[in-house]
């Protein structure tokens, strides 16, 4: 074998021989020849050295025994690789199936020194045990699940992060599902991304991992001063991050070299415990169906051209389809699909062609209709009929009835038709529409709730550590948006000065009213002073998921007497089970405050309720609602400004200054029991704990509930 052939660093290579355009039967080199593009055939250089010498074609090196000739490194590609193959691409030695992405967004990282580096160290790393076929043997034997020969386990290969077919499958270290990534979509996404965000949370619906894409946060300013040589190593690091985080599936990866090069569909096979193609084999070879059915109904067609090169075509023409930049490099398409992201349709899985069950869904980019698809082989195996027949015609879509293409024969067809990255996030996890309806419900609504529980949630230990006491008390049990719907799946304003809640069903009415579109219509949650003038326009970092807050909430309402109650202590314990709701309020006569006695325990009377920091003091100098009541304020000519503002409860003095509120909870807990009478005292009366809640509503201004100093 060549050995130069490892050298190459990125380059893409034909399998083929370029006069013939056929498969070399014994691919060979002379010893000397440097080249990895050409090659010339074994037998025509034996003949050339029975002859006395033989030169190579394509560089002239000679050579004049059988000692002089190596195999190429094509010997090897065609064991490793699909019958249907044509090209591959080569990647510091490591050598894939084509890539047909866009070279500047997705492949010029292979050409730079560090992105190369990480490369080979990750194929070098790369362990079984992270592997597909480990992954799944490893579940079997812990559900002690036997396989018998009927069943099978599937798999579809496409990328977590934009749903194209993977070349080269990443895993982030630590997920546990089969999915992965393609390689080239982390790289693009962590070069456009990696200043907005420090992390990607892992797209597959029921994990929580993350993958680190830059070594530092960058949304917060760094004391260094920017130059060249920094912005350099700096990248330098995030690459080496990123690669640190992710393994290379090698089993996968076999099987995908193996596969036909625009497939998705794989299985496990138990008996050699390895993943391969799912492919339908008829008399020892491969027979798509929904090609076959096109080429069956043509019978002019079967005169011109067999059936075999026929699928062939239309298996090249999918790979660029598979590996698609239709969707990332038109915008009003792209915005059209995520609009669809999210929303509630039925669609029928019947193709318009063959009646067969839709299993990679298509349309044109000029399908207005986003319920509406068809199969993307049957759709280029109708393209290439009317191409062989028709060829000074258009060609108008079958699902639109719109024209691609005044000339068939000078249609692009990757520059036409896409695949529907929505439904393939979720139709092979349903597969109800295979079995007789043919009609496969998409379900939007579920699927966004499903994200927030993965990815935009406040988690419930995350909740809890914060806690200074875990008993809380939840006030607000009506919906912001909706002030007649009880919360059940809570949804927190995190950018809301008082922390309000949406319900999500009423979240979801809303997004309906504006079709969807947030980022272009104005999304408004909240009336306060503050998020009433800031739409949102993004979901991360503006809401989250309340997880604590929906297991108090869901404890509740199986408490018959407390299912219209308007407020509710819970204690938080350390799993859910022990957790409970609690009852034994006791209120004071205002009915703004009140005064909570623990049922049990001694508590340190001298911090409020659930607030962290100095002992007694809540400080509030970040809270715009509260520092509003602070501000000047003009009455007829005069300027006027709160400096202060005092309550007494029973003893208990609340202190309301612009820097936060103070409390004396200790010290009236302390009073109490020094002014017990000699009666009490007998009994060993003790005081041993005392806790102030505020509601968020106690502050109103001309309310004549407080004494206070005005300065003109």
């Amino acid at each position: 074998m060549n050995p130069k052939s490892h050298e190459v660093i990125y380059d893409t290579l034909s399998l083929l021989n370029p006069i013939t355009k056929l498969k070399y039967i014994n691919p060979t080199l002379t010893k000397d020849c440097l080249h990895k593009n050409a090659c010339f055939e074994r037998d025509e250089a034996v003949k050339g050295i029975e002859n006395n010498i033989y030169y190579c074609p394509h560089c002239s090196k000679p050579a004049t025994s059988l000692n002089d000739l190596v195999a190429d490194w094509r010997v090897n590609a065609y064991k490793e690789f699909n019958e249907y193959a044509e090209d591959v691409t080569v990647i510091s030695g490591v050598v894939v199936n084509k890539y047909t992405r866009n070279k500047k967004r997705y492949l010029e990282f292979f050409t730079q020194t560090e992105y190369m580096n990480q490369f080979k160290q990750m194929f070098e790393r790369a362990s079984k045990d992270s592997s597909i076929s480990s992954l799944i043997q490893k579940e079997l034997e812990s559900k002690q699940q036997n396989l018998n020969n009927q069943q099978k386990i599937n798999f579809w290969s496409f990328c977590l992060q934009d749903r194209v077919k993977i070349n080269i499958p990443v895993r982030i270290i630590g997920c546990k599902h089969y999915e992965c990534y393609e390689i080239t979509s982390l790289l693009s996404y962590q070069d456009q991304n990696k200043l907005k965000k420090e992390f990607l949370e892992c797209n597959q619906p029921g994990c929580s991992n993350r993958l680190k894409i830059a070594h530092r946060d960058y949304t917060k300013q760094s004391n260094t001063p920017k130059s060249p040589e920094l912005d350099e190593q700096e990248k330098i690091f995030d690459v080496q991050t990123l690669f640190s985080g992710i393994c290379v599936d090698k089993d996968l990866l076999t099987a995908i070299k193996k596969s036909n090069p625009s497939s998705y569909k794989f299985y496990y096979n138990y008996i050699d415990k390895i993943i391969q193609e799912d492919i339908r084999i008829v008399n020892g070879k491969q027979a798509d169906p929904f090609i076959e059915k096109i080429y069956q109904q043509h019978p002019d067609l079967q005169s011109k051209v067999s059936f075999e090169d026929f699928q062939k075509q239309i298996q090249q023409q999918a790979i660029a389809i598979t590996q698609g930049d239709l969707l990332q490099e038109t915008k009003e398409l792209n915005k059209q699909v995520a609009l669809y992201k999210y929303r509630n349709y039925t669609v029928n899985m019947k193709d318009k062609l063959t009646q067969l069950t839709i299993e990679y869904p298509i349309r044109c980019r000029l399908c207005k209709d986003l319920k509406v698809c068809m199969d993307m082989r049957s759709f280029i195996a109708q393209v290439n009929y009317k191409k062989k027949m028709f060829p000074k015609q258009g060609y108008t879509c079958p699902l639109c009835n719109s024209q691609l293409n005044q000339n068939i024969t000078s249609m692009n067809i990757s520059k036409q038709i896409y695949l529907d990255s929505n439904m393939l996030s979720y139709m092979f996890k349903d597969m109800s529409y295979t079995n007789g309806t043919q009609n496969f419900e998409y379900k939007g609504e579920q699927y966004m709730l499903q994200e927030f529980l993965d990815r935009q949630k406040i988690k419930r230990e995350n909740y809890i550590a914060k806690l200074t006491d875990r008993k809380v008390l939840f006030k607000q049990l009506f919906c912001i948006v909706n002030k007649d719907k009880r919360i059940q799946k809570p949804l927190i304003l995190q950018n809301c000065p008082v922390k309000n809640i949406v319900d999500f069903t009423s979240f979801y009415e809303e997004l309906k009213k504006i079709d969807f579109d947030y980022e272009k219509e104005d999304l408004i949650l909240c009336k306060c002073s503050v998020c009433s003038f800031i739409p949102i326009k993004t979901f991360v970092g503006n809401i989250y998921f309340h997880e604590a807050f929906y297991e108090a909430l869901n404890k509740l309402s199986k408490i018959e007497d407390l299912k219209n109650c308007t407020e509710f202590s819970y204690q938080f314990e350390d799993t859910e089970l022990e957790s409970k709701v609690l009852n034994n309020r006791a209120a004071t006569t205002n009915s703004k405050i009140k005064v909570v006695l623990p049922p049990t325990g001694v508590r340190d009377a001298s911090n409020l309720q659930n607030v962290t920091g100095e002992e007694g003091f809540l400080d509030l100098m970040d809270d715009e609602e509260y520092q509003s009541i602070f501000r000047k304020t003009e009455i007829q000519g005069f300027e006027f400004r709160t400096q202060g503002l005092k309550q007494n409860i029973g003893g208990i003095e609340i202190d309301y200054q612009q820097q936060g509120i103070k409390a004396n909870v200790k010290e009236a807990v302390e009073k109490i029991n020094q002014n017990a009478n000699q009666d009490l005292k007998r009994f060993q009366f003790n005081v041993v704990g005392m806790s102030v809640e505020l509601k968020g509503d106690i502050l109103r201004q001309n309310k004549g509930e407080f004494s206070y100093n005005i300065k003109q």
